[in-house]
């Protein structure tokens, strides 16, 4: 006999499925739609034998998603997909043991740690306590690759891990630093348009590069005086490149890493770019599923794409890094941009004109 609850969610669907339709006929935009499985037990995708993560180590930091079980579930699903990787959580020592005891019976390890008691801003704190503790304890059991994630993202991909580390391995660093691989951005957040800002939220590398770019010291400095007071008029008001050099904690994170491993920073966008090219790489959403509870379950897009504008909040992709790395684009192409960091956040990138021939 068929449920009450797959008769609602298969009534939900074709509804949904007739207002994208609707949409797409009535309006003046073409829309996709895609489903991803809530449990781990709805998924019958494996990975390839000949591509076996091996030596590895994935750190789910922050607080337990318990909306779904999402972070349960992602860590079923992570134990299936890549056994050979040691699975931590690294949360807050005052967790709820009820939350704790099922995951520790999955043989995750799990890794408490006090909250700082200065947050910083936009919790870069935070991030880099919970980070640390646990890209610390995956290098102490032996870790020689290491993706640090959130408790609120899901790889959906069987094959993520081993295409992650295939990326390292493909593309050396660029010689002549402290670094021994790329470090290599998953997902959402490295922007194109802004100084040094590879995203926080997924991040993978060799154990003792991450080890470096997850401790640098904590940041308890206040914002500049003037600025405005909530955190959401900090974003939206405040210039982008004082915003990020300021507040950012992605550039921070960043710029923190690149100082440590021996480059010198000039704080424009063509660095940025040549920062990305010699020592960065990026892998898209599609490269492995990822899936983003906060961002995506309220937007219902797929992507961050904006087609009306070239917006200061675009991603620097795959593709941009392979052109870069190849040579096709050059850093000194970033400077037709110039007067993107006096623009907000969302603002339309405006390139300076091309030279007149004479």
């Amino acid at each position: 006999m068929l449920s009450t609850q797959w008769f609602h969610d298969r009534l939900a669907r074709r509804i949904l499925r007739w207002a994208v339709r609707h949409a797409i006929r009535q309006g003046e935009h073409f829309a996709t739609y895609n489903e991803r499985p809530k449990r781990a037990s709805q998924i019958g995708t494996w990975p390839e034998r000949g591509a076996p993560a091996k030596d590895c180590a994935i750190v789910m930091q922050g607080p337990i998603a318990t909306d779904d079980a999402f972070t349960k579930e992602t860590l079923l699903l992570y134990a299936r997909n890549f056994p050979a990787c040691k699975l931590i959580l690294s949360t807050w020592a005052d967790t709820p043991r009820e939350l704790l005891d099922p995951i520790r019976q999955l043989g995750v390890e799990i890794v408490l740690s006090e909250k700082p008691k200065v947050a910083g801003l936009f919790n870069v704190n935070m991030q880099l306590v919970s980070a640390g503790a646990g890209v610390r304890a995956a290098v102490a059991g032996g870790a020689e690759w290491i993706l640090k994630t959130r408790t609120d993202q899901r790889m959906y991909n069987p094959d993520a891990m081993a295409y992650l580390i295939a990326l390292a391995q493909a593309f050396p660093v660029a010689p002549g630093f402290r670094q021994r691989h790329r470090i290599i951005g998953v997902g959402q957040g490295s922007l194109k348009f802004a100084p040094y800002h590879v995203t926080d939220q997924s991040v993978f590398g060799h154990a003792q590069d991450m080890l470096t770019y997850w401790t640098p010291p904590l940041r308890d400095t206040p914002p500049p005086t003037g600025w405005p007071v909530g955190l959401g008029d900090i974003y939206t008001q405040t210039p982008i490149g004082e915003l990020c050099r300021q507040a950012a904690a992605e550039t921070y994170i960043t710029s923190s890493f690149l100082s440590s491993v021996g480059r010198t920073l000039d704080w424009s966008l063509a660095d940025t770019w040549a920062a990305y090219r010699d020592h960065f790489c990026f892998a898209d959403y599609a490269a492995t599923d990822l899936y983003w509870v906060k961002a995506q379950s309220y937007s219902l897009r797929e992507n961050f794409l904006v087609y009306d504008k070239v917006s200061n909040r675009q991603e620097f992709t795959f593709r941009e890094w392979l052109l870069m790395h190849t040579g096709s684009l050059k850093p000194e192409d970033a400077q037709r941009y110039e007067g993107v960091f006096a623009t907000r956040f969302d603002d339309a990138v405006v390139p300076l004109p091309a030279p007149q021939i004479t």
